[in-house]
């Protein structure tokens, strides 16, 4: 066959389409608007001149040149350049698509806020895309083209202390601030407490200890954190110091993430309220996270010399949404996407 359409595939096979293959119904370029439909779809119409059904089609829409929009960081440390990463801009204007329906909703990309996770949002990928956009329908009297930029992100939510919906657990301990209970370590109130300690006078020794635990289902854990009131007075004793460790359970197994000491007079709170110590990291399938402390002291004299510890909160941190709910695609179409597009529809003859 010497005439009709040449169509080429990526692998360098070819189809020349004859009337007796199909007949072009409408060919030419668009340029793409840059706002939505009354309905609040995306795409230009293009008469068909009658009514077919989906079967009887054949679309091929090829986009131009993108446009993009996206925020480049660079991270270094000591001058060194580590990776850079692309981010959705907070300025621009971004979509997601209901897939069904073709109706768009506005996706407000975050500021990227210093310590607030959810107003990042990672670029994965970007590329161009160009289709019909059939929007449930089955038969067509007109075909809706549809072109855009499209994003794969990540739409990241702040991370939840599974801390405070896990059951605690503990032994050698008191508590204080709300009843004698090891809940206080995670009831969300700062006030509270469990721990333990001693004091002594005239010469005389003590030693103290306790651990406490919460509990929960298996999460991915980012940050271990410890609210907490390590505490001794020397005062002319012998000595007084004390320990903590938090460690993770995961793996069959407890391991310690962090730990700290301390003796002689250290009072990091004077106000009698408490520090934050926490290590972030990336752990799976944890189960439980625990607190050990413990401590001795020995006075001289009259002098009283005194030790202990108390956990305010025991928190683990990480994220509540799926990798399902955070992977995602926005798109930002017009001039900030793609401004114009070749199309060709054809009847076909052929099933």
């Amino acid at each position: 066959m010497s005439y009709g359409i040449k169509l080429y595939s990526s692998t360098g096979e070819t189809k020349i389409l004859t009337p007796d293959d199909g007949t072009v119904i409408a060919a030419g370029s668009l340029t793409m608007p840059n706002s939505l439909n009354a309905d609040n779809t995306y795409g230009v119409d293009v008469s068909l001149g009658g009514t077919y059904n989906e079967d009887e089609i054949s679309v091929l829409v090829v986009p131009r040149r993108p446009n993009f929009a996206v925020n480049q960081s660079r991270w270094t440390s000591g001058g060194t350049l580590y990776y850079n990463t692309f981010y959705l801009e907070s300025t621009k204007t971004y979509y997601t698509r209901n897939d069904s329906t073709g109706v768009m909703s506005t996706y407000s990309a975050g500021n990227k806020t210093s310590n607030q996770k959810d107003t990042w949002n990672p670029v994965l990928s970007v590329f161009p895309v160009a289709f019909w956009d059939k929007m449930g329908n089955t038969t067509f009297s007109s075909v809706r083209l549809f072109a855009a930029t499209a994003y794969l992100i990540r739409d990241t939510h702040n991370d939840t202390n599974f801390s405070l919906s896990g059951t605690a657990s503990g032994s050698g301990g008191v508590g204080g601030g709300n009843g004698n209970t090891v809940n206080n370590i995670k009831d969300g109130n700062a006030n509270t407490w469990y721990g333990q300690g001693c004091g002594v006078s005239l010469g005389n020794s003590c030693s103290w200890s306790y651990s406490a635990q919460v509990s929960f289902s298996p999460r991915t854990i980012t940050k271990a954190e410890l609210y907490h009131r390590p505490y001794s007075i020397l005062n002319g004793g012998n000595y007084a110091n004390g320990h903590y460790a938090v460690s993770l359970y995961y793996g069959g197994a407890w391991h310690e993430i962090f730990s700290g000491d301390w003796s002689g007079n250290y009072d990091p709170c004077p106000t009698d309220e408490g520090i934050t110590t926490y290590k972030c990291g990336h752990w799976r399938g944890v189960t439980g996270i625990k607190v050990a402390a413990g401590g001795s002291a020995q006075a001289r004299w009259n002098y009283n010399t005194y030790s202990e510890h108390v956990t305010r909160e025991l928190r683990a941190w990480g994220p509540a949404s799926s990798n399902d709910e955070e992977n995602k695609i926005v798109y930002s179409i017009g001039n900030q996407g793609i401004e114009t597009v070749d199309y060709m529809i054809c009847r076909k003859k052929f099933a």
